[in-house]
């Protein structure tokens, strides 16, 4: 296991209404959204701040963001320069100007726990990977998700859906942030994640031979740096609010914890 070690935590939370369920809800950005009576950017951060290898936690939001208005007081936010995923990143580490490393972790999972942030970065800071991407079997995110379909990639070692949380280090996002965009981009499309990789890694997945090994060694030789992916046991890191049914199920799952 990793050694205590905390990490600088940089929640992102920048999107536009351009987004469905922020279309549904008439809200700038769907983490304002009130899961059992907390907008879902402060149970974000409230699982962040009880997790024990993380650090200071800041939210990055688009400038005059009524994001802000809503989070806890005391909550440490900026605004990103710019409305690219790697602009609210870089946001975020310019505010943790000394960090060598960073979670990133998206302001729209209402089920996050302080165990689950805390397998991935003990997992993430063991590997020593510059770039530590998080993934939960469809099955477990099927626990949570109920018949509610939800993008999977069927590789050989079983099926798997992409996670909210990443390890990354300062120097991979100034000098491979494109890639890392492009990346986070299509967590969510098994075709799009695959394409990535190239035609003959395509041709591999359609035929399912596509192992995580094979797409961990084709990051590594694409990116140039040490990759890995963290297959978590908790299938809170995948559940984001995408859909609008998906805020009856987060608040049906709170309700299950309480009893």
């Amino acid at each position: 296991m990793s050694e205590a070690k905390s990490v600088a935590t940089i929640v992102l939370a920048a999107g536009t209404k351009s987004e469905p369920v922020s279309e549904a809800s008439g809200l700038a950005h769907k983490a304002m959204l009130e899961v059992g009576g907390q907008a879902i950017v402060n149970r974000v951060v409230e699982a962040l701040q009880a997790a024990q290898l993380v650090g200071e936690v800041v939210v990055v939001t688009a400038p005059d963001s009524p994001v802000q208005d809503v989070l806890v007081e005391g909550t440490a936010w900026v605004e990103s320069a710019g409305g690219s995923y790697v602009d609210t990143i870089m946001a975020g580490l310019k505010y943790h100007k000394d960090c060598q490393e960073a979670l990133l972790v998206t302001g729209d999972l209402p089920l996050l726990t302080a165990e689950a942030v805390d397998h991935f970065v003990a997992e993430a800071l063991d590997s020593g990977a510059e770039l530590c991407y998080s993934m939960v079997s469809a099955e477990r995110a099927a626990s949570l998700y109920g018949t509610t379909s939800h993008s999977a990639v069927r590789l050989r070692d079983g099926d798997f859906t992409g996670g909210n949380l990443v390890l990354v280090s300062r120097q991979f996002v100034e000098h491979q942030g494109e890639q890392l965009k492009r990346a986070f981009a299509s967590r969510k499309n098994p075709i799009g994640l695959v394409r990535l990789l190239g035609g003959r890694f395509i041709f591999r997945y359609l035929l399912g031979r596509l192992t995580v090994a094979d797409i961990v060694q084709r990051a590594k030789q694409i990116l140039g740096c040490e990759a890995m992916v963290v297959n978590s046991p908790y299938p809170e890191v995948s559940f984001d609010v995408d859909k609008p049914e998906h805020i009856a199920i987060a608040q049906q799952r709170l309700r299950e914890r309480q009893r």
